[in-house]
């Protein structure tokens, strides 16, 4: 399998390894957020945390919205609208308090009894809950018993140890950096905001126009144990052309599939939720028409063409079409072609802050 390192993505876990789509973020009760919340680790603060090994990993974090989400999101002026939008006052109009933002804005821990943010959109938002996996992700051939590998020391790990490593991992709920259909799912599970209440009720927005390429160079960057200079003086290196052709195409499948799943979950026909994402769709599936006009896809081009096109109010949308866009992407994650043929597709740009 190609390796793409460093990429840092929101926790879904053990339904990647059994083949089993991702579920938008929000969608989980109150008993799955506190049983994941209950397997949270924290990036730092204890001896077991990310931090203690991963320490230019978390510095570069520390230079993003995912971490300063934690100290300022809820003060926004904006944050106050919605949750009044909602009909939310006093201590019941704190993010931190309601489940609808927690899910996307925070990394939740039980403290005490009670399930409580404690940083923004953290390593085990993306990675994971840890609780599970932290014992053998860094050991030999994922043995817990095996030896403890340090930062940096992956390269002297053969290919089939680090195979065995990472797929016991991913079998504990790990989502390593190889799994780019999970981390494109875990991304589109709260940029597209699958929440029709918070869109027509609380006028929060409908989605942001994310870009899996852009946001790989920026805001999620931390590519530093496959850098050039690795171990000894590493660098938050750049995808590879390769790498982002791959991602670009992945993340707009994922696009059109958060997208249908949205559409197909419509309760309020013509609301400001449903008009967004029948806009959202057409965009993606242009997105992915113009892929597949260039590079020859036959699993992809097999599942978009059932998708309508054009998208409008009144075209019914089976949740079956999500489910078949996500099997096409799964295959197409694990079975890469030539695809340097959209190279004029890609952006070149980066969203957010990239240290070096």
């Amino acid at each position: 399998m190609p390796r793409i390192d460093g990429f840092m993505l929101i926790g879904i876990g053990i339904l990647a390894v059994i083949g089993i789509a991702a579920p938008p973020s929000y969608a989980a009760d109150a008993a799955e957020e506190t049983a994941k919340a209950e397997r949270i680790i924290g990036p730092d603060g204890s001896d077991n945390a990310c931090s203690n090994c991963h320490v230019r990993e978390i510095e570069a974090w520390k230079q993003t919205r995912h971490f300063s989400t934690f100290v300022d999101r809820h003060r926004s002026e904006r944050a106050k609208e919605i949750q009044a939008n909602l009909g939310r006052a006093g201590a019941k109009a704190s993010m931190k308090r309601s489940k609808d933002c927690r899910q996307c804005h925070y990394t939740s821990q039980i403290a005490n009894g009670r399930l409580r943010p404690r940083w923004g959109v953290s390593c085990e938002s993306c990675h994971g809950a840890g609780r599970d996996w932290n014992n053998i992700h860094n050991k030999l051939g994922g043995d817990a018993a095996g030896k403890t590998m340090r930062w940096g020391e992956g390269r002297k790990e053969d290919a089939a140890g680090r195979e065995a490593r990472l797929t016991a991992a991913a079998g504990k709920g790990m989502i390593h950096s190889e799994m780019l259909y999970e981390i494109a799912t875990n991304c589109f599970g709260c940029h597209t905001v699958p929440n029709e209440s918070l869109v027509n009720n609380g006028k929060h927005r409908a989605g942001s126009d994310f870009d899996l390429v852009m946001w790989s160079q920026g805001e999620v960057r931390h590519n530093y144990l496959s850098s050039p200079g690795a171990p000894d003086s590493p660098t938050n290196r750049a995808a590879t052309q390769k790498e982002k052709r791959t991602r670009y195409v992945i993340g707009a499948m994922v696009d059109l599939e958060f997208t249908l799943r949205n559409l197909a979950n419509v309760a309020e026909k013509g609301g400001a939720f449903h008009t967004a994402m029948v806009e959202r769709a057409n965009r993606a599936r242009a997105k992915v028409d113009a892929i597949l006009k260039a590079v020859a896809i036959p699993d992809l081009s097999a599942a978009v063409k059932a998708v309508p096109s054009p998208v409008t109010e009144g075209t019914a949308i089976g949740s079956d079409l999500a489910e078949s866009i996500g099997r096409a992407s799964r295959a197409f994650a694990g079975n890469r072609p030539d695809l340097s043929a959209i190279d004029p597709q890609i952006p070149t740009g980066a969203k957010g802050n990239a240290a070096k």
